[in-house]
């Protein structure tokens, strides 16, 4: 029988010998669930091993010379695997990772948030493959992303942002009101989209909604934005004046 069999089979790719050895460190206390194949001091080392081995799970360096994060998974034929990233700090890079619905950890990385990535991994595997290559096609596009990843029981949903007509929060949950009737609910809180939304020209008008302003109507005398689809929005007293400068200046 092959001892391996069923192990979540992982290559870590970082150009900091440190960092390596860090994850090495943290994926000790995993070995009756993950074996490490290979370690990449680079993104061409990365290429050349992944090829070789065909592993699962990608522990993925965002910053390194010469061929970064991004660039290594671009020259990759095929992303068959899943990819949890780390990184000191990228703004940008996380943005895209977390639109894309994938993992990532904050350097120096706390045992917490590797445990739970790595859990997320375990639990999600079959689709974060899907996930990685929306990512790459993500990263080449110009501005914020058109698309956003919605995890659901069944599997994703990619969903058009200029579809959505406003997002509502529901405890620890968020009710996207789509165009045509259709509602999608995404088990993240409503604040872990505002950054995204914003870019994509949403306005948060209460806090409990953040609305599309391409689908506004009116801003009524009731204090509420008139949507496309006739729903009516509580606008924030406290942010009244500003709410409707914004949306008069669209």
């Amino acid at each position: 029988m092959n001892p391996e069999a069923g192990l979540v089979r992982a290559i870590i790719v970082d150009d900091d010998a440190y960092s390596r050895a860090a994850i090495r460190k943290q994926l000790e206390r995993f070995t009756d669930a993950v074996i490490v194949l290979d370690e990449c001091a680079s993104g061409a080392e990365g290429v050349r091993s992944i090829t070789e081995h065909a592993p699962d799970l990608v522990f993925l360096d965002i910053q390194m010379k010469g061929m970064d994060g991004f660039a290594m998974l671009d020259a990759l034929p095929r992303r068959e695997f899943g990819v949890i990233f780390t990184t000191s700090h990228d703004e940008y890079a996380i943005r895209a990772i977390r639109y894309s619905a994938l993992d990532y950890l904050l350097k120096p990385i706390k045992p917490s948030e590797f445990d739970a990535a790595l859990g997320h991994f375990i639990a999600n595997r079959a689709v974060l493959p899907a996930r990685v290559e929306r990512l790459v096609s993500t990263a080449k596009e110009a501005g914020a992303p058109k698309t956003l990843v919605i995890p659901m029981r069944d599997g994703d949903r990619h969903i058009n942002v200029a579809d959505i007509i406003r997002c509502e929060a529901d405890r620890n949950y968020t009710v996207f009101h789509m165009a045509r009737g259709a509602r999608v609910v995404s088990s993240r809180t409503l604040n872990s989209y505002e950054e995204f939304l914003a870019e994509n020209d949403f306005l948060r008008v209460h806090r409990s909604h953040i609305v599309n302003r391409a689908h506004v109507q009116e801003a009524t005398a009731m204090d509420e934005a008139l949507m496309s689809d006739g729903s009516r929005v509580e606008i924030s007293r406290r942010r009244r004046s500003e709410i409707l400068e914004a949306l008069a200046r669209r």
